[in-house]
């Protein structure tokens, strides 16, 4: 499985990017399960989900990681066994891991127009009033859509909601911004991929 990126954040944070090319069969085959996690694989009924599951755990295997190494807390919140935090994300093809020593949330999304139809339900921006094309419409989306996604997963609080993480206003070609969650404030990076968004954030302590 190629890797397609790979963004070093700082000395001890790592986002892996990767493109999921082979069959379902192949995966299958070439990445070491858990008996659980084998129990978990046979659930899913999705052949994309498939994928992504078998994916992710051969990609960390590639890494390093030991097939029982990565294990989900009783939210679904990932972690890696030892002292590093990880946070995981796929969008069709891709699947991006990020690995820190302190907490991070890592998301990706492709730029779609179905985003127009579900704006509402995450954002109060107007998208309607804006001055900006079609397409940076639908990237601005997207890219607060990911803000949200990584700021519920770097918060890690079970109650936590969207609506709760809120985004500061920036531009479609702006390459960060702010979210605040409570009395806490996070940074979020982006990266544009192709007809992907990916989001980054790294907790400060």
């Amino acid at each position: 499985m190629p890797l397609e990126s790979t963004i070093k954040v700082d000395k001890k944070t790592t986002l892996y990017i990767w493109e999921v090319r082979e069959e379902l069969a192949v995966l299958e085959e070439e990445t070491p399960l858990t008996p659980e996690q084998k129990e978990s694989y046979n659930a899913i009924s999705n052949e994309r989900a498939k994928k992504n599951f078998l994916a992710t755990r051969l990609l960390l295997t590639q890494l390093g990681h030991a097939p029982n190494s990565l294990h989900y807390n009783a939210y679904g919140k990932p972690f890696l066994k030892g002292k590093d935090f990880i946070s995981i994300s796929h969008s069709f093809d891709k699947v991006v891991v990020m690995i820190s020593n302190k907490p991070v949330g890592v998301d990706i999304e492709k730029k779609r127009e179905k985003i127009l139809r579900i704006a509402h339900k995450f954002t109060q921006w107007n998208y309607r009033s804006a001055d900006y094309s079609i397409q940076n419409i639908i990237q601005k989306l997207t890219m607060t859509w990911c803000a949200k996604e990584v700021g519920f997963k770097i918060h890690n609080k079970p109650t936590l909601t969207l609506n709760d993480v809120r985004v500061k206003d920036f531009f479609p070609n702006d390459k960060e911004t702010d979210i605040k969650i409570g009395n806490t404030m996070y940074k979020v990076f982006f990266v544009l991929i192709e007809d992907f968004v990916l989001g980054y954030c790294k907790a400060n302590k």
